[in-house]
């Protein structure tokens, strides 16, 4: 299920929904690692991941060094509809937060999409925006 998260959205430029997606995070190396999605927004996602995965991603400490330079591609399938359609973007490193020993919570943000995948993002998030309305409506 996919939830606007209260408070956060009246500071943001465009609002993020709470959902769970697979997501192979694709390194400058190449090297491919899976994560999952805690939110998603038109300008980017946030996932959670391990110390392992954070290892790979910086192995100098994810916390000790400057981030923004590092680019990653993501590719995850929306569900739209009753199908789902691969999305393939590059992003940056926004920020990172530790939330306990093994756990990490990054921020990206969109740089730019391949193969015409923002007409698929737009497309999913304008399902759950046009959901959230008719629920707001009936409440």
């Amino acid at each position: 299920m996919i939830l606007d998260i209260p408070g956060v959205s009246d500071r943001r430029q465009s609002p993020r929904y709470e959902i769970a997606l697979p997501v192979d995070m694709v390194l400058a190396d190449g090297s491919a690692l899976s994560v999952t999605t805690r939110n998603i927004s038109s300008r980017g996602l946030q996932i959670s991941c391990d110390s392992w995965i954070t290892d790979k991603i910086e192995p100098r400490g994810i916390q000790n060094h400057a981030l923004n330079h590092l680019r990653l591609k993501v590719i995850t399938e929306l569900p739209i509809g009753e199908e789902s359609k691969k999305l393939y973007v590059n992003c940056r490193i926004m920020s990172v937060q530790r939330m306990s020993q093994d756990e990490y919570t990054l921020n990206l943000a969109f740089i730019d999409f391949e193969n015409g995948t923002e007409k698929i993002l737009d497309d999913f998030l304008d399902q759950y925006q046009q959901k959230k309305t008719v629920i707001d409506a009936i409440a």
